[in-house]
């Protein structure tokens, strides 16, 4: 058990997450958020729980968007109690239960969106694998070197995460061809647009958000992990996205977030990239100690619907735990 867990259970009850909160004060906290729907179903936040902590948010923390936190600090300032709720991917929910939440809160957001998917030119790539392992009558399944695709109790969430796994370790080419081949396998027909489920918010949607103050960032145009494609890819990515964004918002400042965001989906090489095409900062999926730090990869604590994780994250319990990993018996 470490020092600060060990705080965290005996303190609680004597107000030890407002001490927390006070020590954590100018650690800045930047959420990550991507699907909400009404019950909280596999892959999203509830309704319910999205609310509760905005309100936990508004209540004992500084909300502040993420262009405004980054733009104090690099003139010096660190709002204190910062707080920063950013969504990723742009699902059809967030303009359905999200922004409605947000907007009632009083809570700036920041929407990244994979502008191929508002386009309707593609659908998303694990949702794709999800649809075929829903829609599909087969309890297991064979797919060469892939382990952990046998499923007795037809489970199949644990073959739509081992397949998704197995995803990300592949080429950007190898990884559509393997999604190609599982439809052939299973006998399914691919549709070609993204199933109600999986559909993604309209442009329309977004330019009336936007006259609410929701702010707009790049998600890529098709979401491959960036280290996975080439150079012409890789440009392709990129300014591909931004010009979407011009073209249907006019809008012209505007940060990029990583696809997947893990250290490795990213280098010194795609940021320059990226900060030679005009965007204003990068933002990754992972936390870290000094979020701000490098500008080409402002780091985010990852939110769900575990209520008591989300209260350590906020309130400063993670950060400290990170700082002062000192361990007791």
């Amino acid at each position: 058990m470490t020092l600060n867990h060990f705080i965290y259970k005996v303190a609680r009850p004597f107000g030890g997450l407002q001490v927390a909160r006070f020590l954590a004060r100018n650690h800045p906290r930047i959420l990550m958020y991507h699907r909400i729907s009404p019950d909280g179903a596999p892959g999203t936040i509830s309704v319910d729980q999205l609310r509760k902590q905005m309100k936990l948010i508004k209540k004992s923390f500084n909300p502040i968007s993420l262009s405004k936190l980054i733009e104090l600090h690099e003139q010096g300032i660190t709002p204190k109690h910062a707080v920063a709720v950013t969504f990723d991917d742009g699902y059809s929910d967030f303009a359905d239960y999200a922004f409605p939440i947000l907007q009632e809160e009083g809570i700036p957001v920041t929407l990244f969106i994979t502008t191929g998917f508002v386009n309707g030119d593609i659908w998303l790539w694990p949702d794709q694998i999800r649809y075929a392992v829903d829609n599909t009558k087969r309890k297991s399944f064979e797919f060469g070197e892939i382990t952990g695709l046998h499923s007795p109790e037809n489970r199949k969430s644990i073959i739509w995460d081992n397949l998704a796994d197995h995803c990300l370790s592949l080429d950007n080419d190898r990884k559509l061809e393997l999604i190609e081949s599982i439809y052939k396998k299973l006998g399914l027909d691919r549709p070609r647009k993204a199933p109600r489920e999986y559909s993604s918010v309209t442009w329309g949607q977004i330019k009336s958000m936007i006259s609410y103050g929701l702010e707009i960032g790049s998600h890529s145009r098709t979401h491959p992990i960036l280290t996975k494609i080439d150079e012409e890819e890789l440009i392709r990515e990129l300014v591909g996205s931004r010009l979407d964004i011009i073209k249907n918002l006019d809008i012209y400042d505007m940060a990029f977030c990583f696809p997947n965001g893990k250290e490795g989906d990213y280098n010194l090489r795609i940021q320059k990239k990226i900060e030679s095409i005009g965007y204003k900062f990068a933002i990754a999926a992972f936390p870290s100690s000094r979020p701000l730090e490098n500008r080409w990869a402002v780091n985010r604590y990852p939110a769900g619907n575990d209520f008591e994780r989300f209260r350590k994250n906020v309130f400063g319990v993670g950060y400290l735990k990170s700082v002062a990993s000192i361990k007791i018996s």
